[in-house]
């Protein structure tokens, strides 16, 4: 096969060349010299930047332009190519697929911007992992932690998830994933994201809760009791608390804790417009029962709850600000 010689064309032409290459094609055109690197950062200079994914649990970067998605994973399994996905074989998959994007940010002048990280790993990977993610940014849009080893019952490394969250936040998506935590495990939020789901939540206390200044709050398995939960309500309707609060999803003990929950002022209500707005985001679930209204003391905003199960069978309050 005759080679191309694509820096010996015309700007013009090689331009046109490179403009028919996916984001990772031009990666591999940049490594193969100092100056095929620089023609790809000047060509790039100009093209729209892509959005960047990292997941550490399977060693991959996404790039995502124009509704595209274009994906390489370094595995220790066999390499192979695909349209929108390559494997490359790799015996230190972390710093190679590390070393990958550092070449990459430089040449197509690209950020990381949503982080899925495992912290199944010994806690010297985990923290090579967060100091060259913080290198990047200390804040993501999207955040998602998980620890995959605990549905084998390895104990999470907490000290380590302290450690991500003295370095990196989330400003608009915040998911932390992990499920099982040590009886007297304590830990703060970071920042303000726009949404915060905790999937466990037993060690947010109810002080806790006050701190919390994200928008939407999705809380699993949380231990706030309907007292705390009602204190909660006064203090927004009092306008001492969470002012910008849209939505909330917290669980409770029973159908019969509304009764005490909503001890205050509230009317009931089954207007259509808001069954509407509960099937919507964030709640995606449908009123089977009467939902009751809650005002905030300087007449501009409202709160309506709902009772529903969540799909593990969960006893759940759903708040909705309007």
């Amino acid at each position: 096969m005759t080679a191309f010689s694509l820096l010996q064309l015309p700007l013009v032409a090689m331009e046109h060349v490179l403009c028919m290459m996916n984001p990772l094609e031009l990666i591999d055109v940049s490594l193969a010299s100092s100056r095929a690197k620089r023609s790809v950062k000047f060509f790039s200079k100009t093209k729209k930047k892509y959005s960047v994914v990292f997941d550490n649990r399977w060693h991959l970067i996404s790039l995502c332009g124009d509704g595209t998605m274009w994906t390489l994973q370094m595995t220790t399994s066999e390499a192979c190519t695909g349209q929108y996905l390559t494997k490359k074989y790799s015996e230190n998959p972390l710093k190679d697929i590390m070393n990958w994007f550092d070449h990459a940010k430089e040449v197509l002048q690209c950020e990381i911007n949503n982080v899925t990280l495992d912290l199944n790993y010994p806690s010297s990977e985990n923290r090579q992992t967060v100091d060259w993610l913080a290198a990047q940014g200390s804040t993501m849009n999207y955040m998602e932690v998980l620890n995959s080893g605990e549905e084998s019952g390895d104990d999470l490394k907490e000290d380590d998830l302290r450690y991500l969250m003295e370095k990196i936040q989330a400003s608009k998506v915040f998911m932390l994933m992990v499920k099982k935590y040590k009886a007297d495990f304590r830990m703060e939020i970071p920042g303000k994201p726009y949404h915060l789901h905790i999937e466990n939540a037993q060690f947010i206390d109810y002080d806790q809760l006050l701190r919390l200044e994200s928008p939407v709050i999705i809380l699993r398995e949380s231990i706030l009791t309907s007292q705390e939960i009602n204190r909660f309500l006064k203090s927004w309707m009092s306008c001492e608390t969470h002012l910008e609060l849209e939505a909330m999803q917290i669980n409770i003990s029973s159908r019969n804790a509304m009764n005490e929950i909503m001890n205050l002022p509230y009317e009931r209500t089954n207007d259509p417009k808001l069954i509407e707005a509960f099937a919507d985001y964030p709640h995606h679930f449908k009123i089977t029962f009467d939902m009751i209204t809650i005002q905030r003391c300087d007449g501009e905003k409202k709160v309506t709850g709902a009772f529903a199960l969540s799909p593990d069978g969960s006893c759940c309050l759903f708040l909705l600000v309007h």
